[in-house]
């Protein structure tokens, strides 16, 4: 993978970069590349680039693909994001992502914080609070609350004593799951 595109991703570049280069980064070891990446896939798709895109990415979640993209979540709900339009389409299909236990799940609770405006009147809300109980990863837990919270629910904060690896929406930063809420208010 190109340090260049790398650079360029971390500083917010994303003019004169190239869909395909951009992609291969969702791929990366390095987390904050992985949502750079979904970010710069959100400003550089647009209509019927972000619907062909979106397939791509749910079909590199699948077994069948033989290439299991950990960051398709991500870039799937900034391609949404980023084209609402094309992502009604997608929302519930997205959101049962969450019933996949190979998926990086708290990518896909990001993803839905992302979303929230298109998720109020929908399913979610239940869906969130059930694997809130299920699912024992802090971090999931910090973005499915800040997605219920930005949709309008009152949801308590579980006392939990962990340090997690966060994205701000500018950089991964390692912050107790309580401080999140403070940050968020």
């Amino acid at each position: 993978m190109s340090e260049k595109v790398a650079n360029a991703l971390l500083r917010n570049e994303f003019d004169g970069l190239s869909v395909k280069e951009v992609f291969k980064f969702l791929y990366s070891d390095r987390e904050i590349l992985r949502f750079k990446s979904a970010e710069a896939l959100g400003v550089l798709c647009r209509g019927d680039v972000a619907y062909n895109y979106i397939l791509r990415l749910f079909w590199h979640l699948s077994d069948e693909s033989g290439a299991y993209c950990i960051g398709a979540p991500l870039a799937i709900a900034e391609i949404g994001f980023r084209n609402p339009e094309v992502f009604e389409g997608f929302k519930l299909k997205y959101l049962y992502l969450l019933e996949n236990e190979e998926i990086e799940r708290s990518y896909v609770a990001y993803g839905i914080l992302r979303n929230a405006k298109v998720y109020e009147d929908t399913e979610a809300r239940d869906l969130l609070r059930k694997k809130l109980f299920q699912l024992e990863d802090p971090r999931f837990k910090a973005y499915s609350i800040l997605a219920l919270r930005k949709m309008g629910e009152k949801v308590e904060i579980p006392k939990i004593n962990a340090r997690i690896s966060f994205y701000n929406g500018k950089e991964m930063v390692e912050i107790s799951f309580l401080e999140i809420f403070n940050q968020h208010l």
